[in-house]
């Protein structure tokens, strides 16, 4: 996949289309709460990736193993696993609640079709008789327009504590 990111430039002005970038950002992490994992999904383009870099400054996916890297396919068929009944890594199913907060437009394309939106993150899970898990971090999201809403074509989530051990991660950030 070319690396879209590359060729945005920086914004030093409020952006016309800000809000509407913020309100997407948001809506992608309710989705995920309410899990609504086939919605989730369909917010990505089809050449779309979601990337969990597991060291942190990690720049590619290619050099260094990763905590996710998933292709527009392979999203899908861990959406059709967390909506399976027998689910055995979500038994308790778990609870979470991701907040997301400090947005900032970092780069736009010079045709305006696609924005480099990085912002913070918290995630909390919680399992009936499990402990209590906590993430957190920074989102960086690549969207591209599509007709008048926006579609992610990449995004990266870089977790605080990336380079520890995390058993089961089965809800994505």
């Amino acid at each position: 996949m070319k690396n879209d990111i590359q060729i945005l430039t920086k914004s030093r002005t409020p952006h016309p289309r800000f809000e509407e970038l913020r309100s997407f950002i948001e809506a992608e992490a309710d989705l995920l709460d309410e899990q609504l994992f086939e919605e989730w999904c369909n917010l990505y383009a089809e050449d779309a990736v979601y990337w969990v870099p597991a060291q942190r400054g990690q720049e590619s996916w290619t050099t260094h193993v990763s905590l996710y890297y998933d292709d527009k396919h392979t999203m899908k068929t861990r959406v059709q696993r967390l909506n399976h009944s027998m689910t055995h890594c979500q038994e308790p199913e778990s609870q979470c609640v991701r907040v997301v907060s400090g947005v900032r437009l970092q780069g736009v394309s010079d045709d305006g079709s696609l924005f480099l939106v990085r912002s913070k993150f918290f995630m909390l899970e919680d399992r009936p008789d499990k402990p209590q898990r906590v993430f957190g971090g920074n989102y960086v999201h690549t969207l591209r327009t599509h007709g008048e809403d926006f579609q992610i074509v990449q995004k990266r989530v870089e977790l605080t504590n990336c380079d520890q051990s995390f058993p089961n991660l089965s809800q994505p950030f």
